[in-house]
């Protein structure tokens, strides 16, 4: 595991342990549409349909992919999962800019 992994993984969770990371397809939607999510991270391995039905519940939310698979993840969080919002704007912008400069390196 890299080191922006390891690092995107402890600042989620930490937002886990604040109570402001949502896991599952259902929880995440609803919340978004109630307006209660500033991101939605996706699996890599997510099914193309669970990512087109998230994509359009999501609006104006940014939706990003992860390099993480649902199994990596469910080491971190304890349940297997393909989607992910995250409820609070502070860490909402910590996880972009960690996937933003991620993305940077691997360029």
């Amino acid at each position: 595991m890299t080191d922006a992994t390891e690092r995107l993984a402890g600042i989620l969770t930490i937002c886990r342990k604040a109570g402001k990371l949502l896991l599952g397809f259902d929880a995440v939607k609803e919340a978004a549409q109630q307006g209660q999510v500033f991101s939605i991270l996706l699996a890599c391995d997510v099914s193309p349909k669970t990512e087109k039905e998230i994509r359009f519940f999501a609006g104006e939310i940014p939706v990003r992919k992860l390099k993480m698979d649902m199994e990596t993840l469910k080491h971190w969080f304890r349940k297997r999962t393909a989607v992910y919002g995250i409820c609070e704007e502070g860490f909402s912008e910590k996880v972009r800019a960690l996937l933003d400069a991620e993305q940077a390196q691997n360029m």
